[in-house]
C-alpha cells in the first residue's frame, strides 16, 4: 500500500512540477507582452505631449481671424477683383515687339489659337510665312487649323507643299543609304 501512495504521491509531484513550469512560462510571456505595452505607452505619451505642443499652432487665433474677415470684407466693397490671363498678356508682348520674326508670329499664332480667335492666327501665320516661306511649323499649324476650320481646300495647297519639303529632307538620305 506504502508502494501505491508513494506512486500517487511521485505522479503529483510531476504533475505539479508541469504546471508549475507552465505557469513561468505564461508569466514570463506576460511580463513581456506587458513590458511591449508599456514601451509603447511611453511612445504614444510622447507623440501626444508633441502634438499638445504644437497644437497652438493650429488653433485658430480669434483676433486673427476678424483681421482676415475685415480684409475680404474690405476687398469686396472696394470691387471685384480682376484677372488677368496670361496668354492676353502674352499677347500684347508679341504685339507690341518691334521687328518680329517668323517664331514670332508663330508663337502668336500659337496663343491666338488657344484664345480661340482662329482668323488671327492664320493671319499671324500666315505673315510669318510671308517672311520664311520654308517654316515647317507655322506652315502645318496653318494647315491643321484650316482643316479644322472646315476650309479643307485651303488646307490643301499647304499640305501639299509640307509633304513636298518632307520629301526634300528624306528622298537625299535614301540616296545616301543605297
Amino acid at each position: 500500500m506504502d508502494a501505491e501512495k508513494f506512486e500517487l504521491l511521485d505522479a503529483k509531484i510531476r504533475e505539479t512540477t508541469l504546471l508549475v513550469s507552465r505557469l513561468r512560462e505564461e508569466k514570463r510571456q506576460v511580463e513581456e507582452e506587458n513590458a511591449q505595452l508599456r514601451q509603447r505607452i511611453d511612445e504614444l505619451e510622447t507623440a501626444l505631449q508633441e502634438v499638445e505642443a504644437n497644437a497652438s499652432r493650429y488653433m485658430p487665433d480669434i483676433d486673427s481671424l476678424l483681421a482676415q474677415l475685415d480684409t475680404l470684407n474690405r476687398s469686396d466693397a472696394e470691387g471685384p477683383v480682376v484677372e488677368v490671363d496670361p496668354v492676353d498678356i502674352a499677347i500684347d508682348d508679341f504685339e507690341a515687339k518691334p521687328g518680329k520674326s517668323p517664331d514670332d508670329y508663330y508663337e502668336l499664332g500659337r496663343l491666338r489659337e488657344q484664345k480661340s480667335q482662329y482668323d488671327q492666327a492664320i493671319a499671324a501665320y500666315q505673315e510669318g510665312l510671308r517672311l520664311d516661306p520654308q517654316h515647317l511649323d507655322a506652315m502645318q499649324r496653318l494647315a491643321f487649323l484650316l482643316e479644322k476650320l472646315n476650309r479643307d481646300a485651303e488646307a490643301a495647297p499647304w499640305w501639299d507643299k509640307i509633304w513636298a519639303m518632307q520629301g526634300a529632307q528624306t528622298n537625299p538620305r535614301r540616296r545616301r543609304s543605297r
